[in-house]
Order: structure tokens, then sequence, then C-alpha cells
């Protein structure tokens, strides 16, 4: 993958995009608990608003995808993040930096990444041909991983030496850099094919259609739902756990969150080697059932050193998610078609993470009620929960990836 330039200048529009979305969502949290000093209810809610934007529009902007070229798209939403995340330092600078402006950068933030994300997820099965889909998926969520290690290391000190508001310029930087990178793919896309009388109804219709006849498809998304209603509270709750309940500071915050990159790396490297010898679907379930006992061994953390104790969490629990994504992510994109993908992807991120929105804004009133720990072990045995409902379903029979529409390839 690193030898084609095309490839290379995605990976980099992968890392310095993710980087960039790492340090922008960590200056906004650090505003959120330090400067603004917001109730944990009020947390829940900020962390919500970007998955709002996707539960509200993302059926409707996957129609729109599947009817227009993806690199634009890709390019153009990357330019509207970079000028979203800048109005943050602006609006500091004139001392007036409120909640009420963090929860619409949040909410336009959800809502630019939506057409980005499924545009961006649409355009790589385009790029790179289902026989290398799966290596390919782990070298970017491999980057991806590097990425949010590296995101909340410069995060934290760059928040401490020049406060939160300034460090989201380097965000601003990032998401450039990343829209550049892709303006410069050679890859010709064909135009797409579009209706002759155009039905946003039947079009939206059609990929909702895609997902719930597929076995696989649907029963990861489902779960998958479930899953982030868990994974969506504990993030809500995650800085405030750290900072207010175990004193930690905004540099050792950044350390623990960079846990989670280091955890995406390893997963990411180990998911293919694992999958080959034991098959995609086990592997897939088995690193579902280790995410759980990842989050309770952060929730188990304690105040100074007690961070190591976080980090090491964090490793395993984001390490066994990714393993668990590259695995049903290949599979999705390798059985959809192009012409729907933007649609698939759309419908996909709807109900996963709308879900994630109600586990935020539940996880910030818990958090209030029985304390930012207690929500971390409720959010740790609810998505351990979440592999069971996977067990007696057909992905533990997937071996490796089928060709577009010949269905499952069944261990024998």
């Amino acid at each position: 993958m690193f030898r084609h330039p095309d490839h290379r200048l995605l990976l980099v529009s992968v890392a310095t995009s993710q980087i960039g979305l790492q340090i922008a969502f960590f200056s906004v949290s650090i505003i959120a608990v330090v400067v603004l000093d917001l109730s944990e209810s009020q947390i829940g809610v900020l962390n919500a608003m970007d998955q709002i934007a996707l539960a509200l529009f993302g059926l409707l902007i996957g129609a729109w995808v599947d009817r227009m070229r993806r690199k634009p798209i890709v390019v153009v939403s990357e330019s509207l993040r970079a000028l979203v995340m800048l109005s943050v330092p602006v609006v500091w600078m004139l001392d007036a930096l409120a909640a009420w402006q963090m929860y619409a950068v949040m909410f336009l933030l959800g809502l630019v990444s939506v057409f980005f994300d499924v545009a961006q997820a649409s355009y790589i099965p385009m790029l790179i041909d289902n026989d290398r889909l799966t290596g390919a998926n782990s070298h970017l969520q491999g980057i991806r991983s590097a990425s949010d290690t590296g995101g909340p290391l410069a995060a934290g000190p760059l928040v401490a030496a020049l406060t939160a508001p300034v460090a989201v310029v380097v965000a601003v930087v990032g998401f450039a850099v990343s829209a550049f990178s892709v303006w410069r793919i050679r890859f010709e896309e064909a135009e797409p094919v579009r209706p002759e009388q155009p039905n946003l109804r039947s079009e939206i219709a059609q990929g909702i259609r895609f997902i719930l006849k597929d076995p696989i498809i649907r029963t990861v998304a489902f779960s998958s739902a479930w899953c982030n209603l868990s994974i969506g509270a504990f993030q809500a709750m995650l800085v405030v756990f750290l900072i207010r309940d175990t004193g930690q500071t905004s540099a050792a915050v950044g350390l623990i969150l960079a846990g989670s990159g280091v955890g995406g790396v390893l997963g990411a490297v180990l998911v293919g080697k694992i999958s080959a010898k034991a098959g995609m679907g086990r592997t897939a379930l088995v690193a579902l059932a280790l995410s759980g006992p990842g989050m309770a061994v952060v929730a188990m953390s304690g105040p100074g050193w007690g961070a190591v104790c976080a980090f090491l969490g964090q490793i395993l629990y984001v390490a066994a998610i990714v393993a668990f994504n590259v695995n049903v992510v290949s599979y999705r994109q390798a059985v959809t078609p192009d012409p729907i993908q933007g649609r698939v992807n759309a419908t996909q991120r709807v109900i996963t993470w709308g879900s994630m929105a109600i586990g935020s804004i539940l996880g910030g009133f818990a958090g209030e009620a029985v304390g930012a720990r207690a929500v971390l072990f409720i959010a740790a045995g609810m998505l351990f929960a979440g592999c069971l409902a996977l067990l007696r379903t057909p992905i533990r029979t997937l071996r490796e990836l089928p060709e577009e529409g010949s269905g499952l390839r069944e261990v024998r």
C-alpha cells in the first residue's frame, strides 16, 4: 500500500485528519471541564452533539454522497472542519467563549464529519481492490491509531502551554493538510450514475434494505448499537473521572488517552495475522469480548500512578474494539456494491452512532446521580454483554472476505 502514490496520500490524509480530530476533541473536553466548569449532565450532552448531527442527517447525507463524486466531498468537508474549529480561538480572543458555542462547534463538527466519514468510507473500496481491502483497512486503522496516540500526547502539553482554545489551531492545521493530501490524489473517480427521477425516500430505503437482508451486517449493526450505547457513556465521563475523581493533570490525561492510540496500533497490527489463523468472525467475537474488561481496568484506576492502570486499560479496550471493527467494516465494504456504498455506510453510522449520542447523554445524567467511576463500570459490563448477542449469529462462521455478492465463505 505504501508503494502507490495515491495510497500514500490517503495515509497522510488519514493521519493528519485523525490527529486534528483528537486534538480538537481533547481541547473541547478540557474547555468544558476546566475553563467553563460544566456539570456532568452538560458534558454528556456536549459529547453527544456531534453524534446527534449524524442521527438527524446521516441517512440524507448517505443518499447525497451516492449522487456525487466522493473525493470533492472529502476535500470540502475537511476544509469546513478546519473553519469550524478556527472559531474557538477567535471567540476566545474576543473573550466571548461560552457553553452554547461549544455545543454549536460540536454539532457542526459532527455534521461536517458525517459527510467526511461517509464519503471517505465509500471512496476507499473504489481506490483499493477487494483482495487488498482487509490489509489496507488494517494499515489505515494502524495509522489512525498511531495518530490517536500522537494527538492526545501532543494535546496535553499544548493545552498546558498554550491553553485549550489556542491548542485548537493545531487541529485546524491537521484538517488543512488532510484536505490538501486528498486533493492531490490522481485516481480518476467515475461520475456516479444518477437516477433519472431522483427519489430520496426510495434511495435511503435501498441502503436500509441492504443492511437488513445481510445476516452479518444486520446483526453487527444492532449489536454495535448496544455497544456504542456503553461507549458513549464511557467517553462522556472519562475526562470527568480522570480530572475530578482521580485528580490527574491535563498532561496526564493526554497520556492516558494516548493509550487508545497504542491499543489501536496493536489491534490493527495483530488482527490480520490472528484472523488468518482463527477466522475473521471468531477473531471479531473474541476481540469484542475483551473490550469490556479493558474499560473496567480504566475504571479501577486511582490518583497519581493510577494513571498507569488507566493507560493499560485504554490499550486493551481500544485494541479489542479496533480488531472487531477492522473485520466487520472490511466485510461490509467488500459485499456492498459501489453505487450504494454511501447509503449503506450512512445507515450503519446512524444505527450505531445514534446510540452513542444517547449513551453520552444518559452517561452524563448518570454521572451526576451515581458518580463518573460508577458509570465507567456500568459501561464496561454493558460492552461485554454486547458480544453475547453475536455468539449464535452467522458472523462466527465468517472465515475470510467473500467476493462482492457471493455471500459467506463458511468454516468447513
